[in-house]
């Protein structure tokens, strides 16, 4: 029960059907749901207690990072700005508890991809201009981390390598067809928000797909069949905004990001311990960080556009170790694991190899299109944390089971040797 009371909340968070259906706002449902389901959660002991939870390196890396929400709650300028940053934080390491306690086997797993994957096809179906009118860029209604084109995109591309794996794992020919056609809906809706950093993201996890897959002939045909719907798809202006990204001195968009970029150094370096405080970037640049590329014109505050440059300026050398800690060690264990079970040759552990392959293509997802949005506070990076911490967990128990039965079947055939 706490499981479905997980995917409805995950449902109801990225969807937001309640800017379709204010009654649903009204019944405050979004919030009473997670609750219930955070609190049975801990309660909930097997097969990951809570000691065991808290003792994995994801678990302290998030709560070194809750301890620096808190330190700048207590110190920023503005108070509100910070704890309204920790709030949200708060919520998705309560996604991540869940997650790590209730998605305990495959198929858990596979649900959670399943819901995830098939929210945003909704969301697409309920803003239909994303890929219908690709010439202008479209607006999410209702959903807060996904409302703009760069957000969604960003999300879509953290969801493509699931997609896959739900497509390589099903043994369903139609459940195979329903992802196929999400995969191309999602790569389509890419395309249609214009978005480049979304498009390099996307580039990147086909490119780390096909570089770790053994099957390359069969990669490089399924690439050049992507690449054939794009090209056909794509409008113009799209072909456009890509060719901006090697001529950015030329374009608005991408100097306003270099600026801000540049105005990130300029606060780490004169608060590198503590930053200017969480929330408050845009503030910071506006007034004590203005940059002097601007002189006395009207300046708008501008955000970091950037995962790690707004990490860096807003939480200073701390936060920014904080982040690539999570990116390089999680990056790093996936493809232990993954490399471990490649060379196994052991076939009954081969989909979690291709899980964890899937599930670093992920991150490399968030890594690099989170390069260019200021993501650090969107569910994304703790979300795909928690699929990790369960998803080693699960492959643990997986294992542990087969060498107990094994070993079982040792004993037995020791105690009972076969008549000669």
């Amino acid at each position: 029960m706490l499981y479905f009371g997980l995917l409805i909340s995950f449902f109801l968070e990225y969807v937001r059907p309640g800017a379709y259906l204010p009654i649903i706002d009204a019944t405050k449902i979004g919030t009473i749901i997670p609750l219930i389901v955070f609190v049975g959660s801990i309660f909930h002991k097997d097969p990951v207690d809570n000691k065991k939870l808290f003792q994995h390196s994801n678990s302290r890396w998030l709560l070194f990072f809750l301890g620096l929400l808190v330190l700048s709650v207590l110190t920023a300028d503005v108070t509100l700005y910070s704890f309204d940053k920790f709030k949200l934080v708060l919520g998705y390491l309560f996604w991540y508890f869940m997650i790590v306690k209730l998605v305990t086997d495959m198929n858990k797993l596979r649900w959670l991809f399943i819901v995830l994957v098939l929210s945003h096809i909704l969301l697409i179906i309920l803003n239909p201009q994303l890929i219908l009118n690709p010439e202008t860029r479209s607006y999410i209604r209702g959903a807060p981390f996904l409302g703009d084109g760069n957000d969604f995109s960003l999300s879509a591309c953290i969801l493509i390598p699931m997609c896959i794996f739900l497509i390589i794992d099903t043994k369903s020919k139609l459940a195979r067809m329903v992802y196929v056609v999400s995969l191309l809906v999602l790569i389509i809706a890419i395309i249609g928000t214009q978005s480049r950093g979304a498009s390099i993201a996307l580039a990147s996890v086909f490119l780390f797909i096909w570089w770790s897959g053994q099957k390359k002939v069969l990669g490089l045909f399924i690439l050049g069949t992507i690449g054939v719907i794009i090209i056909n798809y794509a409008p113009d202006v799209y072909f456009g905004r890509m060719s901006s990204i090697a001529n950015y001195e030329q374009e608005g968009s991408a100097m306003g990001r270099i600026i801000a970029w540049k105005t990130a150094i300029r606060m780490a370096k004169e608060n590198p311990v503590l930053g200017v405080g969480s929330g408050h970037f845009p503030v910071k640049l506006g007034t004590e960080f203005r940059p002097p590329e601007f002189g006395d014109s009207n300046l708008p505050w501008l955000t970091a556009h950037s995962i790690y440059f707004l990490i860096l300026g807003e939480l200073g050398l701390p936060g920014i170790i904080f982040l690539l800690a999570m990116l390089i060690g999680n990056y790093s264990r996936l493809k232990r694991l993954h490399q471990k079970i490649r060379d196994s040759n052991e076939e009954s552990a081969s989909n979690y190899g291709r899980l964890f392959l899937m599930l670093n293509a992920s991150l490399i997802a968030y890594a690099i299109g989170g390069a260019f949005l200021s993501a650090a506070y969107y569910p994304h990076l703790y979300v795909i944390a928690a699929m990790i911490v369960a998803a080693s967990y699960i492959y643990e128990m997986e294992t542990s089971n087969i060498d107990d039965t094994q070993k079982q079947k040792r004993s037995e055939n020791y105690n009972h040797p076969e008549d000669k």
